[in-house]
């Protein structure tokens, strides 16, 4: 019975993982709802091997989905607040060269989705950058590329700023100012990273042909929400800083927030992409399936000891390509036994956090956000396109900052 529970499990990574499938296009957070139930239904018939309902629900680690949701509100908020045309009017009126949008665009997105999680910035920003790129003439395949990269490498500076960073905070117990203080330099220097070499693949290739739009990006929004949005930000991270459990001050900041936006607030919630937080619900099921099995125990085991000073570096290899497989939340799940044994598991945590989140980099299907990018754009990447972009961004970004994480201690 555990191999019938294996071949479920893969049915639904296979789904979840192919960009349509034409049997049941019914898209990715529903395949994992369905494969979620297809699993514990399963398991009701698979004695001990199998997960029960009640152990299901308790598989869903409901901190990292409240705090997941919380932010997901906040940056909703800010774009009902008219946050992200604002700043897209900016770059569009001082930023002068198709080079120096590239880095903005980059660090914009990067530091932004170091604060609100880096799928909620993706969202919301993809559509502004393509007009962007349409009133300046710049190319607009570089700027999607730089709305995800920049995105995936900034996110890696917080727990908070994305998916897999809130597991690992939940998991490992790391603190959000202790983690920062050591993810500072090596994740600005990864963002830098990004950005040079995007302006060096697309050297000569950044500006387009075409007509531009006459009009101006006009601001939308509530104006008068502004400041109270970038309140409830302020109120996150202060909170985060002073060792707030994560999770409930993203719920302060989501609060206030929803409060500033007074009759606007459903369609703050409205704009939420709901989808999210059910898609991660049903992985966490998933792979909680899967651990009953004792598949992964045994699998684990052929990784030997986790002995030696340099115990940790195996994570690069097996996070990197394994993130690429089953996708970095699922896979931190199945890590977490093998990680907990390292001598020194607060750097091995680190570690995990910072590789899984630049490996997001590598592939298309790395991170959600590379597909929620090109998806919104409507703009059709191939998978050996991406990898040329992807494989030096990746080995560079991830080999800088494993460095000075290094000289770090």
């Amino acid at each position: 019975m555990r191999w019938v529970i294996l071949s479920l499990f893969a049915l639904t990574y296979a789904g979840i993982s192919a960009r349509r499938v034409s049997l049941l296009p019914i898209g990715r957070p529903a395949l994992a709802l369905v494969g979620a139930t297809a699993l514990v239904l399963a398991g009701h018939f698979a004695g001990p091997h199998g997960l029960s309902p009640d152990a299901a629900l308790h598989a869903v680690e409901p901190n990292t989905i409240a705090l997941l949701v919380a932010m997901m509100i906040v940056s909703s908020a800010m774009g009902e607040a008219g946050f992200f045309d604002r700043a897209t009017e900016m770059l569009a009126t001082r930023v002068r060269s198709p080079a120096a949008l590239l880095y903005a665009v980059t660090f914009g997105a990067g530091l932004l989705s170091a604060v609100l999680v880096n799928d909620a910035v993706c969202v919301l920003a993809t559509p502004l950058v393509v007009r962007l790129a349409r009133r300046t003439g710049a190319a607009v395949r570089p700027l999607l590329f730089a709305v995800a990269m920049g995105s995936n490498a900034g996110s890696a500076l917080t727990l908070g700023g994305n998916p897999q960073n809130m597991l690992v905070a939940r998991l490992s117990g790391l603190s959000y100012r202790g983690y920062l203080a050591h993810s500072a330099l090596p994740t600005l220097a990864a963002l830098t990273v990004t950005a040079g070499l995007l302006h060096g693949l697309y050297r000569g290739r950044l500006t387009e042909e075409g007509p531009r739009e006459p009009e101006g990006l006009a601001a939308q929004g509530d104006a008068r929400m502004l400041p109270w949005t970038l309140l409830a930000v302020g109120v996150v991270i202060a909170a985060n800083l002073a060792g707030a459990p994560l999770a409930w001050s993203a719920l302060a900041g989501a609060s206030l927030a929803l409060i500033a936006s007074r009759e606007k607030a459903h369609q703050v919630l409205a704009q939420v992409e709901w989808s999210v937080p059910l898609f991660f619900a049903g992985l966490f099921i998933s792979v909680a399936a899967l651990r009953q099995t004792g598949l992964p125990a045994d699998a684990l085991r052929v990784l030997g000891p986790t002995t030696g000073a340099h115990a940790d570096l195996l994570l690069v290899p097996v996070i990197s390509l394994g993130s690429q497989v089953v996708s970095n939340v699922p896979l931190i799940l199945l890590l977490e036994p093998w990680i907990r044994s390292f001598p020194d598991p607060e750097h091995a945590w680190t570690v995990t956090a910072l590789v899984s989140t630049l490996a997001g980099n590598l592939t298309l299907l790395g991170s959600v956000a590379n597909v929620i990018v090109f998806e919104q754009a409507k703009t059709r990447v191939g998978f050996v396109e991406y990898l040329k972009v992807g494989v030096p961004v990746t080995l560079l970004s991830t080999g800088l900052a494993l460095g000075l994480l290094k000289l770090l201690g």
